[in-house]
């Protein structure tokens, strides 16, 4: 179990270095007012990072239900617990996927479709 551990936190931590880059910061790009709008986008910026990442948690911890699940070997005890671990790990899907859709809606409400922000994760459009 600590191994498996060990080596998800190795690849989440190999997939957070590159957000390091987002660290340096232009001086001559820093405003000095501070409105709503640039507390939302930042708020939106900061979202869009973190959300993918708790997807993918959700998903490795669903995946490792399934795991433990087919491991079971019939005993009952570990098959209660696997049970539970893929609930948790759907229920965890649902909850961020549906609070993301809930503020994308709320922010589309209060905004307009304009000023939506971008999905998260990567931007792909130099590769389309």
């Amino acid at each position: 179990m600590r191994n498996v551990l060990r080596n998800i936190s190795y690849v989440i931590t190999s997939l957070c270095i590159p957000l390091l880059a987002y660290a340096a910061i232009d001086p001559s790009a820093v405003s000095n007012s501070i409105t709503i709008t640039a507390i939302f986008t930042r708020l939106t910026q900061v979202f869009n990072l973190i959300i993918p990442f708790l997807v993918l948690l959700a998903t490795v911890i669903f995946l490792y239900g399934i795991v433990k699940y087919i491991t079971a070997g019939g005993d009952e005890k570990k098959l209660e617990e696997a049970k539970s671990v893929i609930v948790w790990g759907v229920l965890a899907l649902a909850v961020m996927l549906t609070a993301w859709g809930f503020v994308k809606v709320l922010i589309d409400a209060i905004f307009g479709t304009e000023n939506l922000p971008p999905l998260p994760g990567p931007d792909l459009t130099p590769f389309l």
